[in-house]
């Protein structure tokens, strides 16, 4: 008889994590011709919540999220465990009150192109709404933009933390 447990960690973790990334995909495919642009607007809040839920997982691993460095770190850590080994970024600069980092690997870009869809209409709002609402649920007295986005056709994401004025 065949068990789960016959199936290596790392590869159930990447099936889960394929699957998860495609989801958003395949709401919009089946939505987005009925809907039109509305759909766009009925999305924003599910990336909210979506955000919202990011912070759960943060207090339940008991992941920090004091200033800047410890916010992308926490974002970093569980974005790597809901998306997977596909996943892959680093910090280029760091700092408490302010930290830069780039995304080089998406899976969710990588979804978009192997299903299809346009990244732009169907991954770039979405994306920068559930950011923004990561990083303002992790903490409040912070905020989130891109100044790079590899779904608007930059070679790499690149994102800014930094302590609200």
């Amino acid at each position: 008889m065949v068990s789960i447990e016959d199936i290596p960690a790392e590869q159930r973790w990447e099936i889960a994590a394929r699957a998860a990334s495609a989801i958003p995909f395949a709401y919009d495919i089946a939505f987005r011709e009925t809907i039109g642009e509305k759909y766009d607007e009925m999305e924003r809040p599910i990336m909210v919540e979506a955000g919202k839920e990011i912070k759960n997982l943060a207090s339940a691993l008991g992941l920090p999220t004091g200033n800047a460095r410890e916010i992308n770190e926490t974002f970093g850590i569980i974005t790597t465990i809901l998306y997977g080994p596909e996943f892959r970024g680093e910090t280029t600069e760091e700092g408490d009150d302010r930290t830069v980092g780039t995304v080089t690997q998406c899976p969710n870009l990588n979804r978009a192109v192997e299903m299809g869809v346009d990244p732009q209409i169907v991954a770039l709002t979405g994306c920068q709404t559930f950011c923004k609402s990561v990083v303002a649920n992790l903490n409040p007295g912070f905020t989130q933009h891109f100044n790079k986005r590899m779904c608007g056709g930059d070679p790499y994401c690149e994102s800014v933390i930094e302590r609200r004025k």
